[in-house]
C-alpha cells in the first residue's frame, strides 16, 4: 500500500467517524390542530410501526415521550405559553415508520424527532434544586405492615381518588402517591421490603363532596367508597369530612411529606413553535 492510499484511507476514516447517525424518523406524518373544545386525548403505538395521537396537548406529550412530571418540564414563559394545554395546545397526529415492527421504545425517539421537526422543538437536560416533598417515619412512628421476606404477592389494589390501599414496595407507592401532590416525592424512609398500605383521603374535584353514609365519616372500605361515588348522582351527597393527605397519611400510615428541596433532572425548553398544518 503506498503512502498516498494511506493517507487516503485515514481521510475517508476520518469523515465516517465525523458524521452522526440521522435521528429516527417516522416516514409518513400528519399533524393537524384538534378541533377547540373536544374533550379527552390519548395517544397509541399501534402495530405496523404506526402511531396516533388524537386531541393530545402538546404538553402532555412532551412529557410523556421524555419520561417525566409537569414540573420537570421547564422554559421562558414564552415557551411554556406555547406548550400549555388548551385548544390552540392540542394536535391529531399520525404517524407512520418505515419499518412495520417498529417497537414502541422507537417509535418514541421517532416521535421525538417529529417534534423536532414539526414543532421546531430544542431543549436540554439539567439537574436543578427544585422543591420535594421527603417522604419519612413520622414522630408516632410508621404504621404499615413489612415484609422484608416478600412472603406475601404484590398487588395493587382500586385506586382512586383520595383512596389507595395495596400491597407494594416502597418506590411504586410513591409513584402512586406523587400523582396527588404538586412536587416530586423522594424516599427517605429506610424501607427495602414489601408492605401492606390503605389510605383514605379529601381529594380535590367532586369526590370531595360526597358521603359514605355517615356523614363526617371517611369510607372504611372499597365497597363504601363505591357507594359513596355513586351518591354523587343523587341531589344532596352528605359531606364527608376526611382529613388532607398530609394529615392522613400521618395518621393512618405513620409517614410523612416533608417539604425539602433536592436536585431534580429537568427538561429545558429552549425554542418551540407551533407548527404549520399539513
Amino acid at each position: 500500500m503506498t503512502r498516498r492510499t494511506v493517507c487516503l484511507s485515514i481521510f475517508i476514516a476520518g469523515l465516517a467517524a465525523g458524521q452522526t447517525s440521522a435521528p429516527p424518523a417516522f416516514d409518513v406524518v400528519s399533524v393537524k390542530r384538534a378541533p377547540p373544545g373536544k374533550p379527552g386525548g390519548r395517544y397509541q403505538f399501534l402495530p405496523g410501526g404506526r402511531f396516533l395521537a388524537t386531541n393530545v396537548p402538546l404538553d402532555f406529550l412532551i412529557q410523556s415521550m421524555y419520561g417525566l412530571r409537569n414540573y420537570q418540564v421547564v422554559g421562558a414563559p414564552s415557551m411554556m405559553a406555547i406548550i400549555a394545554d388548551g385548544d390552540s395546545a392540542r394536535y391529531d397526529i399520525q404517524a407512520t415508520a418505515a419499518d412495520p415492527s417498529a417497537t414502541e421504545a422507537q417509535m418514541k425517539e421517532m416521535v421525538k424527532t417529529l417534534l423536532a421537526d414539526r414543532f421546531q422543538f430544542i431543549a436540554h437536560r439539567e439537574t436543578r434544586d427544585l422543591p420535594v416533598y421527603a417522604l419519612m417515619p413520622a414522630k408516632s412512628g410508621i404504621k404499615v405492615t413489612l415484609d422484608a421476606e416478600h412472603a406475601r404477592p404484590v398487588g395493587m389494589g382500586p385506586v382512586t381518588q383520595g383512596w389507595l390501599e395495596g400491597r407494594t414496595s416502597m418506590q411504586p407507592f410513591i409513584q402512586m402517591l406523587s400523582r396527588s401532590v404538586d412536587r416530586p416525592i423522594i424516599d427517605r424512609t429506610g424501607y427495602t421490603g414489601d408492605f401492606d398500605y390503605r389510605l383514605t383521603w379529601t381529594p380535590d374535584g367532586p369526590v370531595a363532596q360526597a358521603g359514605d353514609g355517615a356523614a363526617g365519616t371517611c369510607p372504611a372500605s372499597w365497597d363504601a367508597l363505591r357507594q359513596r361515588l355513586r351518591r354523587l348522582l343523587g341531589p344532596e351527597p352528605a359531606p364527608v369530612n376526611c382529613p388532607s393527605l398530609f394529615t392522613a397519611i400521618q395518621e393512618q400510615m405513620g409517614l410523612k411529606l416533608d417539604p425539602q428541596k433536592a436536585p431534580i433532572e429537568v427538561l429545558v425548553i429552549d425554542h418551540v413553535e407551533k407548527p404549520s398544518e399539513n
